[in-house]
């Protein structure tokens, strides 16, 4: 039996921007939540039956260290990963982060899988996508997604991607397959809470 590895693209609630990525047996599919639904139950339904070995979630899954009282850590608002990946504060994304580790968790306990937080962003620039057009130029997807699939190998010819959130879920899915074959780069200190891509 062949791994379970999944991506996600991790939207409000009900906006239906949530997305995954799934390598089962060798093959890919790409699922998007339902607009007005709940995409935090659409995603526990997806992925409690397939048991992933190893899921890879865009948001953040930890809060600041000094928010926790961990020693060494006096910043409130960012992680060491956030600066050094020029992300959003977790704190600022608020409920947005609440929902992502409550479901982490969930994930954990009753999947037993492995979720590590990820950051597609960090992956566009490895690929070396055009800026200013990733995520805001719907014509340059089929360009992104030839890309995702040289650096990858992976064949993407039958799996449809209509927009960015899709195409975020297959970069994650990228990092998490990263993840599990030890080649995925790491932002940030371990006892806080790592970004990798």
């Amino acid at each position: 039996m062949g791994k379970v590895i999944v991506g996600v693209d991790y939207g409000s609630k009900t906006s239906g921007f949530t997305c995954t990525a799934i390598i089962n047996d060798g093959t890919i599919t790409v699922h998007q939540a339902t607009k007005n639904k709940d995409a935090d139950k659409w995603l526990k339904e997806l992925l409690e039956p397939l048991r992933p070995n190893i899921i890879g979630i865009d948001a953040p899954l930890s809060i600041p260290g000094a928010l926790r009282g961990i020693d060494g850590f006096t910043n409130y608002h960012y992680r060491k990963a956030d600066l050094e990946a020029k992300a959003m504060s977790p704190m600022f994304l608020g409920g947005l982060t609440a929902r992502a580790i409550e479901l982490a968790h969930w994930l954990r306990q009753t999947t037993a899988s492995k979720v590590i937080e990820v950051y597609p962003k960090l992956t566009a620039q490895e690929l070396q996508l055009d800026s200013k057009r990733y995520k805001k130029d719907k014509a340059f997807l089929p360009e992104a997604k030839d890309a995702l699939a040289g650096d990858t190998g992976w064949n993407l010819d039958a799996v449809e991607v209509d927009n960015w959130h899709q195409f975020d879920a297959l970069m994650a899915l990228r990092t998490a397959e990263r993840y599990i074959n030890e080649k995925a780069n790491t932002l940030g200190d371990k006892a806080e809470g790592l970004i990798y891509f």
